[in-house]
């Protein structure tokens, strides 16, 4: 049996001739302890057959990619399917307050809360139909409408879409063709007298609608007005109320509690492609594939850029940890903090941008994308990495 007196880690940067017998090249199915103490790692026990891609815990189910389908995987072992096709790509998800977890492939993207799935994203009509004249109420003038979006099944609405200014002369406003999508209805709002605002003036079921009421009861504004479609990203974070995603290059951010819309300001670019995106109590980490960059604020508005320089981050290496389980010069941090791999290094990030190499002269590693994550097993924290 092999025997440390004291176990200094895992070393692949320095030439064995000048490593001591405290270090090892490589350590396989071993748990490392809090005092350096090297034991068997336990083994494994089968929960289910098949191929099972993308898992992911979630509050209170475990979702995962079993073929082409998402697959939510209840505690008991019930099982339901979310998502029919999403395919065998990889899958970002976040989990939401409430329990709810979105997803997404890149292509498509939705939102879970175990037992069903939908479109995170309610999206704009698909066209305005034909105006028509009608007789009402309404003072005559130039007015325009709004349509937007409503899904049947949890209420939430979409982007509006505008018109041109329509004289109304006779007091009333027709609408035909309006456009229709299963499981939806449609909003139709109307602004002033002047075309200013949008109130709400009723909801169609089908591809006709007509108001004829007075101005007064126009009451009702749309507050989805100038809004977008939570545009599609891939790498997804949940920071005070917003979501954050990945698209490219650039981190985009919901409107607040409202993680199906974006508004078009609501962007900023990080000039390389984005690895990874994790918030802590003062800000946002965000990875690329040049640098780690540190958003540091707690209003989106207000971010600043920091970059700290340690380097290229891997896809997929981004992770929450409790920062009081991190080292932290002779101690251990504070709040949250996140862990990464940047430069070939595992780094940890604490609140105000500041941070710390954990495998600095000891440990480096040339994976390109890994599935990561931290837990504690008796008490030892680990942080796990993957590749993918």
């Amino acid at each position: 049996m092999l025997t440390f007196e004291a176990f200094s880690g895992i070393n692949n940067v320095l030439p064995e001739r000048r490593m001591t017998g405290k270090d090892l090249v490589r350590a396989v199915n071993v748990d490392i302890g809090l005092t350096g103490e090297i034991s068997r790692r336990g083994g494994y026990a089968l929960l289910a057959d098949g191929c099972h891609k993308n898992l992911h815990q979630a509050a209170g189910y475990l979702l995962a990619t079993c073929g082409a389908a998402l697959t939510a995987i209840q505690p008991d072992g019930a099982r339901h399917i979310i998502h029919p096709a999403l395919g065998p790509e990889r899958v970002w998800y976040c989990n939401l307050p409430g329990g709810r977890t979105t997803y997404s492939n890149g292509l498509i993207h939705g939102v879970t809360d175990g037992l069903t799935g939908v479109e995170r994203s309610v999206p704009a009509p698909a066209g305005l139909g034909a105006p028509d004249v009608a007789f009402g109420a309404l003072h005559p003038g130039q007015y325009r409408y709004h349509l937007t979006h409503v899904r049947l099944a949890d209420r939430l609405e979409g982007p509006a879409i505008s018109s041109d200014p329509v004289t109304i002369a006779q007091g009333g406003l027709r609408l035909d063709g309006l456009p229709q999508r299963e499981g939806h209805a449609l909003n139709v709002y109307l602004s002033g007298k002047d075309g200013e605002g949008a109130y709400l003036a009723g909801t169609a079921t089908d591809s006709s609608f007509e108001f004829t009421g007075h101005n007064a009861q126009l009451v009702l504004p749309c507050r989805t007005l100038g809004a977008q479609a939570f545009p599609v990203g891939t790498i997804t974070a949940f920071w005070r109320g917003r979501v954050l995603t990945a698209v490219g290059d650039v981190l985009w951010a919901s409107r607040p509690s409202a993680p199906h819309l974006a508004d078009w300001r609501d962007f900023k670019p990080l000039g390389a492609p984005i690895t990874a995106i994790q918030p802590v109590d003062d800000g946002v980490y965000v990875g690329t594939t040049q640098d780690l960059v540190f958003l540091g604020g707690t209003t989106w508005d207000a971010l600043s850029f920091t970059p700290t320089r340690r380097g290229p981050v891997v896809a997929g290496s981004g992770v929450a940890a409790p920062g009081d389980r991190i080292k932290l010069g002779e101690g251990t941090g504070a709040g949250t903090a996140m862990l990464c791999i940047a430069g070939g290094e595992v780094v940890a990030g604490f609140a105000g941008g500041q941070t710390a190499s954990l495998t600095a002269n000891s440990y480096r590693t040339t994976a390109r994308e890994v599935c990561a994550t931290f837990r504690e097993v008796d008490g030892v924290p680990q942080y796990l990495a993957v590749p993918q």
